[in-house]
């Protein structure tokens, strides 16, 4: 995340003057507008950030990857969004909404919302961008979302046209009914991926809508910030939304430079060239919080980050022991301590510290290496004999992966397993995932939403697009239990239940929960911490 200094300086009468256009009738209020009452805010100016690589696309049905959701955000706006200063769902396109049961949620729209062509968003946009979401032809990403929706799996398996849930009452009007309760919901439809789309714009260009280096004229969401240049490998720009429906952006614009390498990245900070990085190389994170002392914020993250073994393929098939014994011989606080510097919590599970369903008592993963040992001569491997040595994938754009790549293989090398190690460019490691091409695979999942669903569905449910190819019915069960339970303690005992079971089941090497670094120019306003990582541009500004 990033900026140009082309700061606009205002003479009072003008500062006055913009301050009471960009106000607007925004409810979002967050700590940077709180903090105008205590310095001058300042309207104007480009903010410069780091990306480390080109989203796959700009299209919000793929918005299921951190490159997409870091862009797209500003970008798209859906039904509702997150108040990150309360952690709290509060309108967005929707000014209000009812809700029965859980089940039928009635949303009704703010009249006269735009999209970046002119053309006013009605509920109409916003059925076809959610039924886009559950046709087969999308091949979204994000169908998840959309799945408790009553007629979505007819829709997803093509037998349907249309999703029998989603109904347009009026212009302005939208209901959506489930197959049956669930309490989640309305924080599912706070992810970028629900964002409404014009579809008069994507039918127009279709292939292109979805591109790596989309056209501005292409990408037409309705928030922000708009698209105004994507250069592959090289840069996205963002302009200010002047017809935005809610408060207007504070800044011009926000620049996002591609820089794959981390130690670069720190560099071009350093050189004056990014306001707002994310990215610092392992090993630099005490020098760089002493270089730049306030103004570097640690964010303690709802995530997991995992080694996942694929559960179709010897020897990871059928051997349970096999995956215990690897999750057994990981010294995670070593790896947090060496690698990430302090970064990071170790993982016994999969819910992260933080959440209301977290489980400080769960019977997880300790580093214990006898335990490791004997679990391994258990599955057939006694001193890792027999077992052909292993390889594990990873996505070499952040020199951190291939750091704790290394220790992970140094740790298991201890027990007698033998880890080849596969870096490769991010868009290929996506591609290999995707298609299954892989022993073991490293990821970080992290929440996009309040509710814990969010994290448990994608990753365990058979139904959904699980890298693992992990399977089990108890669990399948299990989660369609809690999504429906409408008392909270039944549904959080449920949810403790699944992790529960998927630790025993182990598909995964779970590592660390992870915290994410902040590097900011001292002028630059209205960047806080979320669980999320999902910094609001529209509210960051630059002083003098």
């Amino acid at each position: 995340m990033q900026k140009n200094k082309m700061i606009v300086l205002h003479v009072l009468v003008i500062f006055i003057i913009s301050m009471l256009l960009f106000n607007g009738c925004g409810n979002k209020k967050t700590n940077s507008e709180q903090a105008a009452n205590r310095k001058q805010l300042m309207v104007g100016g480009v903010l410069r950030c780091s990306l480390l690589n080109d989203p796959a696309s700009l299209d919000p049905a793929g918005f299921d990857e951190e490159l997409g959701i870091e862009v797209g955000k500003e970008i798209y706006e859906g039904l509702v969004d997150i108040d990150f200063t309360m952690n709290k769902i509060v309108p967005a396109h929707a000014e209000k909404w009812d809700n029965k049961n859980n089940q039928v949620f009635t949303f009704y729209l703010k009249k006269g919302a735009k999209f970046h062509n002119g053309k006013e968003v009605t509920a109409e946009d916003f059925m076809y961008s959610l039924d886009r979401v559950l046709n087969p032809a999308t091949a979204a990403k994000v169908t998840w979302l959309l799945e408790p929706v009553k007629g979505a799996e007819a829709r997803l398996s093509g037998k349907a046209a249309s999703t029998e849930g989603i109904k347009v009452i009026d212009k302005y009007t939208i209901q959506i009914t489930l197959d049956k309760p669930f309490p989640g919901f309305l924080s599912n439809l706070t992810q970028p991926g629900a964002g409404v789309i014009d579809k008069d714009t994507v039918e127009k260009f279709k292939g292109a809508f979805t591109a790596t280096g989309a056209k501005p004229d292409v990408v037409v969401g309705s928030g922000p910030f708009k698209l105004s240049q994507w250069e592959p490998k090289n840069i996205i720009k963002l302009i200010r939304n002047d017809d935005y429906y809610g408060r207007k952006a504070y800044l011009d614009g926000v620049d996002f430079r591609i820089i794959a390498d981390e130690t670069t990245t720190l560099n071009e900070f350093r050189a004056g060239n990014l306001d707002f990085t994310d990215r610092v190389p392992p090993g630099q994170t005490g020098l760089v919080e002493k270089e730049f002392a306030g103004q570097v914020l640690r964010n303690r993250m709802w995530d997991i980050e995992y080694y996942g073994f694929n559960m179709t393929k010897t020897p990871f098939k059928d051997n349970v022991k096999l995956r215990q014994a690897l999750n057994f011989a990981i010294n995670r606080e070593g790896i947090i301590k060496a690698v990430l510097e302090g970064r990071g919590e170790p993982a016994k599970g999969v819910i992260p510290p933080g959440m209301s369903v977290y489980n400080k008592d769960l019977n997880g993963y300790t580093y214990d290496p006898a335990k490791a040992a004997a679990l391994l001569a258990e599955a057939g491997y006694p001193k890792g004999q027999g077992l052909p040595e292993l390889k594990l994938s990873f996505n070499n754009n952040r020199e951190t992966n291939q750091k704790i790549a290394e220790a992970v293989q140094a740790q298991l090398k201890e027990i007698g397993v033998k880890i080849k190690l596969k870096g490769l460019p991010l868009p290929v490691y996506q591609q290999d995932v995707g298609n299954g091409n892989y022993e073991m695979f490293r990821l970080n999942f992290a929440a996009d939403t309040l509710d814990v669903s969010c994290l448990l569905n994608p990753l365990f449910g058979s139904k959904a697009e699980n890298y693992f190819r992990y399977t089990n019915p108890e669990v399948d069960k299990l989660l369609d239990e809690a999504q429906t339970a409408t008392d909270e303690v039944k549904r959080m005992q449920l949810y403790r239940e699944v992790e529960q079971k998927v630790i025993q089941d182990t598909p995964a090497i779970w590592l660390f929960h992870s915290q994410s670094l902040y590097l900011k120019g001292k002028n630059i306003n209205g960047i806080n911490e979320n669980p999320m990582d999902l910094v609001p541009l529209s509210s960051v500004w630059i002083s003098r």
